[in-house]
């Protein structure tokens, strides 16, 4: 038994130094709400952003801080923009918020704490009805418009 409880103290000590150095707080340990966004080109210079639909649901996914995603492995630099969104960040120490547009350069990536002040404010003013954010590649946007759509259910 004293084996036992002395194996037990050390898997304790262990994983106490682990959840203590700040792992938990990054996105890849299951701590935050991520969602990805892949760059895919199209015909005639136009490119999209998927996936074309999210539906966030503010009672399960703003828990966590939210965090977008984006990769783009295609061979031109794209610009993920969603007017109405802003992502959070610290500026000379001091945390603002500045509207979604993200440049990512060709086979990067690159990921934004979302603010969720004015997603909420605007699902709480509205009607029933749910608020939908747009989204697009400004740099290559079609003249159908490809850009996708961020649904904030109620």
């Amino acid at each position: 038994m004293r084996v036992a409880r002395h194996s037990l103290l050390a898997v304790g000590a262990w994983l106490g130094s682990i959840l203590g150095s700040g792992i938990p707080t990054m996105p890849s340990a299951g701590w935050t709400k991520e969602i990805l966004f892949v760059a895919r080109d199209l015909e005639d210079q136009q490119a999209v952003w998927l996936p074309r639909k999210i539906i966030l649901q503010p009672s399960t996914d703003f828990t966590e801080p939210l965090i977008f995603r984006f990769d783009n492995p295609t061979a031109r630099t794209h610009v993920f923009e969603a007017p109405g969104l802003f992502e959070s960040i610290e500026e000379n120490g001091v945390r603002i918020t500045r509207p979604v547009r993200i440049t990512i350069a060709p086979e990067e990536s690159e990921q934004i704490l979302v603010d969720r002040t004015q997603i909420t404010t605007d699902a709480r003013a509205g009607t029933n009805e749910p608020v939908r954010y747009r989204f697009y590649c400004p740099l290559h946007r079609a003249d159908d418009d490809t850009g996708g759509t961020i649904i904030i259910g109620q």
